[in-house]
């Protein structure tokens, strides 16, 4: 029986020898992170768009931690599973892969991941409940806020 290896990536499309494609041949726009989906600490620090635009290691890690923190609160409040959560993490640290964290708000990423988790594992929330809860979070201090949003946008 032929068993097809994990380091055969002829079933993905993806061109060997080239760090700059994904599967099926898409460029990479962010460094030499290829098509892979697992990467070496050494891999993500060389190769991160935040440390070329500016962001420190130190600084990162926060914003990291930070947009975690945000999923976690932001899912118990919507009242979805762990897993829902940590596939909404999941998907933020895999969009910063890719992306600059000094050219996309956190939040607003971790909002979108969250929304796109509950899709996957199948525990949706409306679009209408996402965002609520998502700005009362982001603007706790502020309670007129949250008045303003609900006012505002018939929420």
């Amino acid at each position: 029986m032929d068993i097809m290896q994990t380091s055969d990536s002829s079933h993905h499309g993806i061109v060997e020898n080239s760090p700059y494609r994904t599967p099926y041949g898409r460029h990479v726009e962010s460094g030499n992170l290829g098509g892979s989906w697992y990467f070496s600490r050494k891999e993500i620090e060389e190769n991160s768009l935040s440390r070329k635009d500016g962001i420190d290691l130190k600084k990162e890690s926060y914003l990291r931690k930070s947009y975690c923190t945000f999923l976690q609160d932001f899912g118990m409040r919507l009242k979805v599973p762990q897993v829902t959560i940590a596939t909404a993490i999941v998907f933020c640290h895999r969009f910063f892969l890719r992306q600059s964290h000094a050219k996309n708000d956190r939040l607003t990423i971790a909002t979108v991941c969250m929304f796109l988790a509950g899709k996957v594992e199948e525990t949706p929330r409306p679009l209408k409940d996402v965002v609520l809860i998502s700005y009362e979070i982001i603007h706790k201090k502020d309670p007129a806020a949250v008045a303003r949003i609900k006012q505002k946008g018939g929420l």
